[in-house]
């Protein structure tokens, strides 16, 4: 099991991943993990512009489009 404690911790974390040779190695498990962090880190420097929905909204999103444009490029349409 991986305790992530900081943003070095989750870095390291995902470089393992894709390191692992496994195609899906940003996966669902990895996504959460990802946007529950960045939910948070957005929530503590915008809790004062943002509502929690505009929030998770934005990182569901973000995480979409990082599968889309990045991950998964070819199938981008």
């Amino acid at each position: 099991m991986t305790t992530i404690q900081n943003k070095n911790d989750l870095l390291n974390y995902l470089v393992g991943q894709a390191d692992s040779g496994k195609k899906d190695w940003f996966g669902f498990s990895q996504q959460k993990i990802a946007g529950i962090d960045l939910a948070y880190a957005i929530a503590a420097n915008h809790a004062d512009k943002m509502t929690p929905d505009e929030i998770t909204d934005y990182v569901n999103n973000l995480n979409n489009s990082i599968f889309r444009k990045i991950l998964n490029p070819k199938n981008h349409v």
